[in-house]
């Protein structure tokens, strides 16, 4: 996703730099710039941006917008106080991370910074270094960023109402259909819901996101886990469970085709994102005194096989 966002937002004329994690795709982006391709995988254009390891990011830039598109793997502490070091005070962050617990880890270690929460439905495929396939158009909704530890929710300093609405210009004139969200909350959860019961099963099951719907066995699996996350989502700030479940199989329909993240992770040897998705479940569920015997046993499946 931060590929995809760099190449729109470059290719719209506005100053873009990513910061890498290793020195290695930065010299190929500073070198190459970004291939944007579409779903079908014709290359659009080359995007030329800028690019740097973070470690050699440039400090104390004015008014910067940070969006951050990491796997929560990838925010490790190192790198967050990374971030701290270069971030002036009235730099704004914006993460896309799926599941939850990235905000609390990024206000605790880059404290003082804004921070907009953001949901997409846009689909990326990063298929190089340098390369992404924009693989599905969606939207993207912007909105305050909440807190989920403990019993009860709360939000981190947000933006300027001028900045955020600045944000939304920048990204509407990248080509994107962004939306102002007041209600983050449920957006988060709604997303974690689909993705705590797709991501696991996929991973376990070693099936694309669409085989999930091919046998009454999967479906029932699906049906225990989803019905036990949004009991304990409901407890959580989720405000009704109306059309959730269709949602989740008509997602399942539209990505059919799709391998979860957690399962190109699961079988490519890497860390996954279990304990912001399942494992924040699990952890959500015990604060308010629930049980959550699915999501623990799945972190637990997830866990043997990534060797976690």
């Amino acid at each position: 996703m931060g590929l995809l966002l760099a190449a729109r937002i470059g290719a719209a004329g506005f100053g873009t730099s990513v910061w890498t994690r290793t020195r290695e795709q930065a010299h190929l982006l500073a070198e190459q710039g970004i291939l944007l391709k579409d779903a079908q995988g014709t290359a659009i254009r080359r995007v030329s941006v800028q690019a740097a390891p973070i470690e050699e990011a440039p400090a104390n830039i004015d008014g910067l917008i940070v969006f951050n598109a990491l796997k929560q793997t990838g925010l490790t502490e190192p790198l967050l106080r990374q971030l701290d070091s270069v971030l002036a005070k009235n730099a704004a962050i914006v993460s896309f991370c799926n599941g939850i617990g990235h905000i609390e880890r990024i206000a605790a270690a880059v404290p003082g910074r804004p921070q907009l929460a953001a949901v997409t439905t846009e689909g990326a495929l990063r298929t190089g270094p340098a390369e992404v396939m924009h693989t599905g158009t969606g939207g993207i909704w912007l909105g305050r960023a909440p807190l989920f530890e403990g019993t009860s929710s709360d939000y981190v300093q947000m933006p300027t109402e001028d900045r955020i609405k600045g944000m939304a210009n920048v990204v509407r004139e990248a080509g994107f259909s962004i939306f102002l969200s007041n209600n983050m909350t449920e957006r988060i959860l709604r997303k974690l819901l689909v993705n705590s019961v797709i991501n696991p099963l996929t991973a376990v099951l070693r099936v694309r996101n669409g085989e999930l719907l091919a046998t009454e066995d999967r479906l029932r699996l699906m049906r225990s886990l989803f019905e036990e996350t949004l009991s304990i989502l409901q407890r959580s700030g989720l405000p009704s469970s109306e059309g959730l479940w269709e949602e989740l199989l008509d997602v399942c329909a539209r990505t059919a085709r799709n391998e979860s993240s957690m399962l190109q992770d699961v079988r490519n040897g890497r860390a996954t994102e279990i304990e912001a998705i399942n494992g924040a479940v699990a952890r959500l569920a015990a604060d308010r005194g629930l049980p959550a015997p699915r999501n623990e046993t799945m972190a637990g499946l997830i866990r043997s096989l990534s060797g976690e």
